[in-house]
């Protein structure tokens, strides 16, 4: 069996508004209800080739990724990087991890921010892929390209290799329109960043060519903690180089194996690959959400919730979420990562937090602030509470909206119903909890001089946050 791999991490800031930080375009619903991620997860799961998912992921999005995993039914092992150092350090954390469970397991390393439809020709690809990974091959999945994309890097294959393979010639940068046309004409492959192997086969080619680097992953894994259900690696791995796989193990490894594939597959990296990625009529339009539009072409136009009109446009991107508004040129959607980046340096919040904010117990949502007041809708999960808190600059109101609330201030524990309110006085010990089989909405009104997150004093908490 094989062990997939998914490496959950990137923020995929070309796809703003929609991916941010804090809910990046693997964990958002871009097409349809669910995530990349949780597409990804389906591709591996209920089919005998594959073990039970592990997941590579930064601290961040540990608690959504892990709620996207049980609205699929699954668990699976979610390890926790303490601190960003490229792919070679997490894949080789996820080979450590495998071995020690299994010497014998073969690894399929995914990013979790891919777009395959066919699941059935990429699982007789996987096989393949294990089939060489036995015998010792570094297995590589090349996907055989549908026209000269520029935003890729290519695989020159060369020998002919087991299984319908071929030994790797050379990896080969983003190259220009031109040299994009020239290298299809050779033959080479889009490189798609999955990879298959034995644990043993790649801890013996990262010992021989970064052996510093394995050496802080297995003293991270030697140190790592139980985090509340979640794996999280010790400080060492902060001591591993931050350096991409491609570049420490694929280019210098002579057990390197490129199996072609023939899938459609996209990388979903900025709009333009989001607008080829989905289907649309004679106009080129595809619309999501409340949108009409009227004598336009090629377009993406996507609301979030309020009403999108649009007249006579051609090859844009027009993304709307509650608190942004993208309008971009399609051909230029890889500019919205400089956009990103001029937000961040203006100070702008929306560069990299959503107006509604996921926790582990449910979510928030700003609707509106002003001087000394801000009002926000919270939404908690059944049998879901937040922290015993308190804060020391604002104080706040509740009104529940939706479901019954289990509300604690101060010594008092009390249950509220729809249309009922209470007022938490600053500095006063609370707790909202969800002891119901339906969600809990409540509206809360803050007042006060100071009303950011961090005026927060967490006195218990069930997922163990200070």
């Amino acid at each position: 069996m094989v062990v997939p791999v998914i490496l959950s991490g990137g923020s995929g800031t070309r796809l703003w508004p929609l991916s941010r930080a804090d809910l990046p375009k693997q964990l958002a619903p871009l097409f349809g209800e669910e995530s990349l991620f949780q597409h990804t997860v389906r591709r591996v799961t209920g089919t005998p080739l594959y073990e039970t998912p592990m997941v590579l992921a930064s601290a961040d999005g540990r608690f959504l990724i892990r709620e996207q995993l049980q609205d699929l039914g699954l668990d699976g092992k979610i390890v926790l990087e303490p601190t960003r150092r490229d792919t070679l350090a997490a894949i080789t954390a996820a080979a450590v991890i495998a071995y020690r469970d299994n010497p014998g397991a073969v690894i399929l390393i995914m990013p979790s921010d891919h777009l395959i439809a066919d699941v059935e020709a990429f699982a007789e690809s996987a096989a393949t892929a294990a089939r060489i990974a036995e015998t010792g091959g570094i297995v590589t999945l090349g996907v055989k390209p549908t026209h000269p994309a520029t935003g890729y890097g290519y695989i020159a294959p060369g020998e002919p290799g087991p299984d319908g393979s071929f030994k790797v010639a050379r990896f080969l940068e983003k190259p220009s329109a031109e040299a994009a046309i020239t290298l299809i004409d050779e033959g080479c492959l889009w490189n798609a960043g999955m990879f298959c192997f034995r644990a043993e086969s790649l801890l013996d080619e990262v010992r021989r060519l970064e052996p510093e680097t394995l050496a802080a992953i297995e003293a991270s894994v030697d140190e790592a903690q139980d985090d509340v259900g979640f794996v999280l690696l010790g400080p060492s791995f902060e001591n591993a180089r931050s350096i991409s796989f491609d570049y420490a193990v694929m280019e210098r490894t002579d057990a390197s194996f490129v199996v072609p594939v023939d899938f459609s597959w996209s990388d979903v990296g900025d709009w333009k690959a989001f607008w080829e990625a989905t289907d649309h009529g004679e106009d080129g339009v595809t619309t999501t959400g409340d949108v009409v539009a009227l004598e336009s072409r090629n377009s993406i136009i996507r609301s979030g919730g309020r009403l999108i009109c649009a007249v006579g446009v051609e090859n844009l991107a027009i993304v709307e979420t509650p608190d942004a508004v993208l309008v971009a040129d399609m051909q230029q959607s890889q500019k919205v990562k400089d956009l990103v980046g001029t937000l961040a340096s203006l100070g702008r919040s929306e560069a990299a937090e959503h107006a509604r904010v996921y926790r582990p117990w449910g979510w928030y949502q700003t609707m509106d602030i002003g001087d000394r007041f801000r009002v926000k809708r919270i939404a908690v999960k059944p049998g879901a509470k937040l922290s015993l808190q308190k804060h020391f600059h604002r104080a706040e109101h509740w009104v529940v909206v939706r479901g019954t609330a289990e509300i604690t201030v101060g010594d008092d524990t009390r249950i509220l119903r729809e249309n009922e309110s209470i007022f938490i006085p600053m500095g006063e010990v609370h707790r909202l909890a969800n002891p119901g089989k339906i969600g809990v909405e409540i509206i809360e009104v803050q007042t006060g001089a100071y009303l950011e997150e961090d005026d927060i004093v967490r006195i218990q908490d069930d997922f163990g946050r200070q």
